[in-house]
């Protein structure tokens, strides 16, 4: 297929190189292909083509660092996948179009995909173009199932067909709300109850909902908590994160609670070991908190930060499975010259394997009707408990009538030793967390 420069989609075949480092890896060809490839305009009569699946992705553009690392795992999740059979005896490829980081450019794609033959479809890579592909999804009548994307914008009422597979930002299992119940709950281990706690956030993206979480359940759940400022900032502008770390440090929190992406994330936190301040604990969530170069970026104040995550490869896997979160881990970083993956790609992984689940009960893979309805009869518990084994998330699956998944929560991990460890909720820690941090006061 040719590229279409207007609507951004990519001609996947001829750019796997730029976009898939590692492919040769996967020991494999057909990974990406166009849909409809080698069936009819309806995604394939079933007779043996291969099953397509969309996935309107940011691979150029501000948040490509997600579009890259999740179409990698989908090309593992798809090896697996094939490796196991397929779907319905059918090989699964992987259609994938660049809405460069844009919004706007979301719609057109996505009726791009349908009239190439795609029933499902996946993304879209960051909360701003997936809240409209969730719209862009009803209008066309195609599920779009969203793997780790987190504003709670995304699934709205009476949406039929989006499909969100993790919490939102703002729910009450979400990720920011169980990073402030795990900071208490480790400081009410260690006997050092938490007085103070100061939030600062990027003003754009997931944040601002963070924001809102981390205050309702500081007020809601722990009163005697002073909450002593919530200060926003722009990472587009912000170059200089003294001054932002300067009114940090003369608030002194015992808590300092931080919500950024990669660029916001790995200059305040040098700027913050530069100050010679250090906070009794810092609590942040997804963004640069739990991207695998924090760790590189910040240096060694990264160690002992905690954060709301989708995962981590420390999870413990399902006893007897062949699939596993260390596994995928593993398997990423072989496939693409040693990139460490994160909870992102992990979320993508399992996201094929919850799309394998919902066709399989659906029994066809030309019917976007049908596959919308199985989606909402997916059923299981935790890691590894669809019909695969391949879902490496510590919770399972089941979906509301607004697409919302009621077994979704949101884990928190600790940087100890320079890995990222669970520590909360206690069903799924591997660790005890470390409190407070070393050096504060």
């Amino acid at each position: 297929m040719a590229t279409n420069k207007s609507h951004g989609l990519l001609d996947i075949q001829a750019s796997r190189r730029r976009f898939l480092m590692g492919a040769g890896a996967l020991g494999a060809t057909g990974f990406l292909a166009a849909c409809g490839d080698g069936g009819s305009a309806s995604g394939g009569s079933g007779d043996g083509n291969p099953i397509t699946i969309g996935y309107v992705a940011s691979l150029t553009g501000a948040t490509a660092a997600y579009g890259t690392q999740t179409l990698n795992a989908l090309q593992l999740a798809a090896k697996d996948l094939n490796g196991l059979g397929g779907i319905l005896g059918r090989q699964v490829v992987i259609k994938a179009v660049d809405n460069q980081s844009k919004p706007d450019a979301v719609p057109a794609l996505m009726k791009q995909l349908v009239q190439d033959g795609c029933r499902i479809m996946l993304g879209a890579s960051a909360s701003p173009p997936t809240v409209v592909a969730a719209t862009t999804a009803d209008q066309i009548k195609v599920p779009l199932l969203v793997p780790m994307e987190a504003a709670a914008s995304i699934i709205g009422d009476g949406r039929k067909y989006a499909f969100k597979l993790e919490p939102t930002m703002l729910a009450d299992k979400g990720w920011a709300a169980a990073s402030v119940r795990a900071v208490m709950a480790g400081a009410k281990a260690a006997g050092s109850p938490v007085r103070t706690a100061l939030i600062v956030h990027a003003s754009l993206g997931a944040f601002p909902e963070a924001k809102t979480a981390w205050e309702r359940t500081l007020k809601d759940e722990f009163p005697d908590v002073r909450l002593l400022e919530t200060i926003s900032y722009d990472e587009a502008s912000t170059s200089d994160y003294a001054p932002l770390v300067s009114k940090v440090q003369a608030a002194n929190p015992d808590v300092l609670i931080f919500g950024g992406n990669p660029q916001g994330t790995f200059q305040f936190y040098p700027a913050l070991k530069a100050s010679g301040f250090v906070p009794r604990a810092t609590v942040g969530v997804l963004g640069g908190n739990t991207n695998t170069k924090f760790v590189e970026s910040a240096g060694d104040i990264a160690e002992n930060d905690l954060a709301g995550s989708y995962w981590t490869e420390k999870l413990k896997g399902k006893e007897g499975s062949k699939f596993s979160p260390q596994k995928f881990y593993d398997d990423y970083r072989a496939a693409y010259d040693g990139q460490k993956p994160d909870g992102i790609g992990a979320c993508y992984y399992s996201a094929l394997a919850v799309a394998a689940e919902a066709i399989t009960i659906a029994g066809t893979a030309d019917d976007s009707e049908k596959i919308a309805q199985a989606l909402r009869k997916v059923d299981f518990d935790g890691l590894g408990g669809d019909k695969n084994g391949m879902y490496i998330i510590g919770h399972g699956v089941k979906f509301d009538e607004k697409g919302l998944n009621t077994k979704a929560e949101g884990i928190v991990t600790q940087l100890q030793g320079g890995e990222f460890i669970p520590v909360y909720p206690e069903n799924v820690a591997t660790a005890k967390m470390v409190y407070p941090r070393p050096g504060s006061k």
